[in-house]
């Protein structure tokens, strides 16, 4: 089992943090296919804040919006409007801004579970809030932000978190992405 101490994973050599990096990628983009409109931004951005280095987390956030834009507008055809490219900015933002909130949260002298928990839902609460904040100058549904649509969005991503966080723990497991002994951080 990883331990606070432990993170953020120093990966055994930069191919592998490319490759760690590419299967955060590759996940988004599977989440893409499957959920289309509720892609876990925020699972991803704090599963990355806490597990990998910050320079990673960002990287893997970028790519992991740029992997849902390109499923989105070239698979699942998105409209290609004004609105819909300007939603799809808003969402990167706030993927940011949820990975910026979760990354806050690392600051905190907590235990392991405790700084996923916080990062979770300092990153929902900054995700939601961007998205939200969006509404007032872009066009949305009068349910869009309903109890039950919210709700959807926080199973969905807790789900994915609990999945990514599977992934994260079988990889340091197996020392396959992290040096056995403690050295620099990759960043």
């Amino acid at each position: 089992m990883l331990e606070r101490n432990q993170l953020p994973l120093r990966p055994a050599a930069p191919s592998f943090a490319a490759a760690w990096v590419a299967i955060i990628a590759g996940a988004s983009v599977a989440l893409s296919l499957v959920l289309a409109c509720i892609t876990p931004f925020v699972a991803l951005a704090a599963v990355s804040a806490v597990i990998l280095p910050r320079r990673m987390a960002l990287r893997a956030v970028l790519l992991t919006w740029l992997a849902n834009q390109v499923v989105g507008y070239l698979v699942l055809g998105y409209p290609q409007t004004f609105d819909s490219f300007a939603w799809g900015l808003a969402i990167g933002i706030a993927a940011f801004a949820s990975l910026a909130a979760a990354l806050g949260v690392l600051r905190l002298a907590a235990g392991l579970a405790v700084t996923m928990a916080g990062a979770f839902l300092a990153g929902f609460i900054a995700y939601e809030g961007v998205l939200f904040a969006a509404t007032a100058v872009l066009p949305s549904g009068d349910g869009a932000f309903s109890a039950a649509v919210v709700a959807e969005v926080l199973l969905i991503n807790s789900l994915a978190a609990i999945g990514l966080i599977c992934l994260h723990a079988g990889a340091a497991s197996s020392r396959a992405l992290v040096a056995a002994q403690p050295g620099p951080v990759l960043s």
